[in-house]
């Protein structure tokens, strides 16, 4: 078990109140109900899991007599009540209706509560109405919201925990996932940060949420002033759309790689192999890879290329403070080392785990295939190339390679470019139809060309070209070892998105100047200004990711922050976002079907 640390208590302190919301709203669904058994998704069980919630806190005491992760097969565990928490999204709806149909044949008198996280929404209340017919089939059926804003998974970043957000916002055009986050930007002004001075949105989907954030302020009127000091400067609101590139291509840091290669969700990872008899973590068990994990906090923002060294470095250091055991020749000295004993253990066993892990990861890019991949993204990024490209793509197909990783690299290559040429893009459609089958090919196709991510070229040509120039977004001199540049992350390449946020927080001016990042970079923009006084030396910045932002941005992020500071300019950056995302995921959201893993 990981010792506790100082990040730790603060996390926990910062989850107080949505922790607090969600038991209070709760405990409200059980008064006086009888007994009730509760269904809930699994990626809301982890979320609940960082808010300290057990499943012991969903009310034994007033007669939950089960609490299970939703999934399609049945539970038989008779209750007077049965309970369903979910995101009011169409695929969870379908399930969520199959499954309660079948729970109640077997228990014909069970009263159904849909709760839906964070909000339920008027399409999801039609939907259940139009589409099911609910209200006929189960007359006591009662759809009410479960309040859960966003969690904190480290003291400066946190989430909303919605992993279909991206799909929601950009394939199905849901709006109220606006609304969500201009609530959450306004309660944590009103309860955390205080008033925000500069508030700015780039992007469509980010300026309709300043808009709906200025509509919210003015109806509050000045009680919105809290009498909380005002202690951030700047909130940056990003649309995920303004940089569709970037989770696209593969992550190259620690914490990025294991997110790629074994999805990260909510700091919790289930990795398909032991991790040691000494590491404590069963074959099934999740692990947690967070801030209080303390060697994976010193290299998760890493180049992976460096990690293997400075895991070799720290188990030098382990070893020879186990050695100075020997030294010890006075009660006093062995009563000193006892202290750090305890200590010294568990970062032992934290490099056996994490050696294990970055061993493994390496079988995976020291492969052929993924050196190629990766040479590939970066020609590609490049505009190097084109046809070659489309010729490895066109290999990847015919070898069968996973779906999602073919789809993300044609999508690259199509974001790039400004499309493909239509005679390219019928062949490769017609031959991954071959190959994946032509219901999961047209869906697929479908679903891409509707969020403008992958399309046929028009006489206008690529934007990408002077975003690329303009904003350095190469870096050949890279160094891995000693970075000085945020495109470190990526191998080489800078997320125009983290460039875009690095230029404001150097030069706040650099907002209405035609030549820099949030000019160059697509999308509207909107400024909502506060006349507040900010309290504290140290600027304060938040950034919020519409759609989702990738481990990778936020180590760059890191790195941001990190630099300026120690250039005399000291800042913190808090990180929120609807969710964390990854190219697989990203491309999986949009998908009405399951992958092949």
């Amino acid at each position: 078990m990981t010792l506790p640390n100082d990040n730790s208590a603060i996390v926990e302190g910062l989850n107080q109140v949505p922790k607090q919301e969600f038991l209070n709203a709760l405990n409200k669904v059980y008064e006086g109900n009888g007994t009730a058994i509760v269904f809930i998704e699994r990626h809301i069980l982890s979320a609940l899991s960082r808010l300290g919630i057990a499943t012991r806190d969903f009310g034994r005491d007033k007669g939950v007599v089960g609490v299970f992760p939703f999934r399609n097969d049945i539970n038989y565990v008779s209750a007077d009540n049965v309970v369903y928490i979910l995101n009011p999204d169409l695929s969870s709806m379908r399930s969520v209706v199959v499954h309660l149909l079948s729970y109640t044949q077997r228990f014909a008198n069970a009263k159904p509560t849909i709760l839906y996280v964070p909000q339920k929404t008027l399409i999801a209340e039609q939907v259940m109405e139009d589409e099911f017919k609910l209200s006929h089939t189960f007359p006591t059926l009662r759809i009410a919201s479960l309040d859960l804003d966003y969690i904190f998974l480290e003291p400066k970043v946190f989430t909303m925990a919605l992993p279909l957000s991206f799909k929601s916002v950009f394939s199905d055009g849901d709006l109220s996932n606006l609304t969500w986050i201009a609530r959450l930007l306004l309660k944590l002004q009103t309860a955390r940060f205080g008033a925000i001075r500069h508030i700015r949105g780039k992007g469509s989907n980010a300026v309709r949420v300043v808009q709906l954030l200025q509509r919210m302020q003015n109806n509050i009127g000045h009680e919105f002033m809290t009498e909380i000091p005002s202690e951030v400067e700047t909130l940056i609101i990003v649309d995920r759309s303004v940089d569709f590139v970037t989770p696209l291509m593969t992550q190259l840091t620690y914490e990025g790689l294991i997110d790629e290669l074994y999805d990260i969700e909510n700091c919790e990872a289930q990795f398909p192999f032991s991790l040691g008899e000494r590491s404590g973590v069963g074959a099934s068990e999740r692990v947690l890879l967070n801030s209080t994990d303390r060697m994976f906090a010193e290299i998760r923002d890493k180049s992976f290329a460096v990690v293997g060294s400075v895991l070799y470095q720290k188990s030098l250091w382990v070893k020879q403070s186990y050695d100075k055991r020997k030294e010890v020749q006075q009660l006093k000295e062995l009563k000193e080392f006892m202290k750090v004993l305890p200590e010294m253990q568990e970062m032992h066993r934290l490099i056996g785990v994490h050696t294990t892990i970055a061993t493994e990861i390496s079988k995976t890019t020291q492969s052929s295939d993924f050196r190629k991949r990766i040479l590939f993204e970066r020609n590609i990024i490049q505009q190097i190339n084109e046809g070659d490209a489309l010729r490895y793509i066109e290999d990847l197909v015919f070898r069968k390679e996973r779906f999602e990783i073919v789809v993300r690299l044609l999508v690259l290559l199509s974001l790039v470019n400004g499309g493909l040429r239509e005679k390219d893009l019928l062949s490769l459609k017609e031959n991954m139809m071959l190959v994946y089958g032509i219901p999961h090919v047209i869906t697929a196709f479908f679903l891409l060309e509707r969020c403008g991510l992958l399309y046929e070229q028009s006489g206008k040509g690529s934007s990408y070209p002077t975003v690329r120039k303009q904003l350095q977004t190469w870096d050949a001199s890279l160094t891995e070892e000693q970075p000085n540049d945020i495109a470190y992350a990526y191998g080489g390449y800078a997320p125009p998105l983290v460039r875009m946020v690095e230029t404001l927080l150097c030069n706040l001016q650099a907002w209405d100047a035609e030549d820099s990042a949030p000019s160059i970079l697509p999308g509207d923009k909107k400024e909502l200004l506060n006349d507040v006084e900010i309290a504290g030396t140290t600027k304060t910045a938040l950034v919020f990711v519409i759609g989702g932002i990738t481990a990778s941005e936020v180590s760059a992020l890191r790195f941001v922050e990190e630099r300026l500071s120690s250039g005399g300019r000291p800042h913190r950056i808090f990180i929120g976002a609807t969710d964390f995302i990854s190219g697989n995921r990203m491309i999986r959201s949009l998908l009405p079907f399951e992958l092949s893993r």
